[in-house]
């Protein structure tokens, strides 16, 4: 009989991870920043563009996972909204991490 060994990360059942996307725009709302810091930094940290449509959207599901706070604000160009990751979106982007990490290390060192 072979015996195989799985190491999981166990998180309360309704726990979802942030996909891709939802994962660094969180990381990048660390600290407040409005949607186009926001958009500029994407850009420079992944190397293509974020549309604002899928930006302010992906936001919006956040914002309603209760991952990040909004503040709304006016300047000379318009209405500008700024983002910010909370506790619970702090606590979601450690556990993608964690997951991320236990992936990568999946079966290294495992003889075969």
């Amino acid at each position: 009989m072979t015996w195989k060994v799985c190491v999981c990360i166990l998180s309360p059942v309704n726990e979802r991870l942030p996909s891709d996307v939802e994962f660094r725009l969180l990381a990048l709302a660390v600290e407040e920043r409005s949607g186009r810091e926001i958009a500029r930094e994407y850009k420079r940290e992944v190397g293509r563009s974020i549309s604002y449509g899928t930006l302010y959207t992906t936001f919006r599901r956040l914002k309603d996972a209760g991952w990040v706070r909004v503040r709304e604000d006016e300047d000379a160009d318009g209405r500008l909204r700024y983002f910010q990751t909370s506790g619970a979106g702090l606590r979601a982007l450690a556990s993608a991490r964690a997951h991320h990490a236990s992936l990568a290390n999946f079966q290294l060192g495992v003889a075969r």
